[in-house]
């Protein structure tokens, strides 16, 4: 399937499905946090999983952007494909959690986790967004913009979050 084939494919009226088949289908995205000097930061990421509506990442607990979502927890991902001019940008609370099952979903889903961190789990740190809302656009053909605001969820919904 083409790119445009799947943005056309999208059911537009559920943005989770539109913020989770669009990470999914480009596995690499650059998120920006607030740096600890105050100035944006970017990188790539990687998203996980989703899970009754909830957007799940993760980091590890040396990293700086961990120390920069812990002092700052709010963080926006942005998914670009040049061939459609089609961009989609998410953004909302970030929420620690350490919780096994999360974790062990994480590497489920991510070979290049496994590869570096696979006999060191501890040092990993799930998270997952809260007031998350979600953008779409595109300059190609048939597309028009849409914004979400994905349903609530509680803000610390694992015993042993952080």
């Amino acid at each position: 399937m083409t790119n445009i084939d799947f943005f056309k494919s999208l059911d537009y009226n559920n943005g989770l499905e539109v913020a989770v088949k669009t990470l999914e289908r480009f596995p690499l995205q650059y998120g920006t946090t607030l740096g600890l000097d105050g100035n944006p930061q970017i990188r790539p990421l990687e998203f996980k999983f989703e899970e009754d509506g909830v957007l799940y990442f993760d980091t590890v607990d040396f990293y700086t952007s961990y120390k920069e979502m812990k002092a700052h927890p709010t963080l926006q991902l942005c998914v670009c494909d040049q061939e459609t001019m089609t961009y989609v940008r998410i953004g909302g609370t970030v929420n620690f959690t350490r919780d096994k099952k999360v974790i062990d979903r994480c590497f489920e889903n991510s070979p290049v986790l496994t590869s570096q961190f696979g006999n060191h789990r501890e040092v990993v740190v799930g998270y997952y967004l809260t007031d998350t809302w979600v953008e779409f656009n595109s300059f190609a053909e048939g597309l028009s913009p849409h914004k979400y605001q994905l349903p609530k969820k509680l803000v610390n919904k694992f015993e042993g979050g952080i």
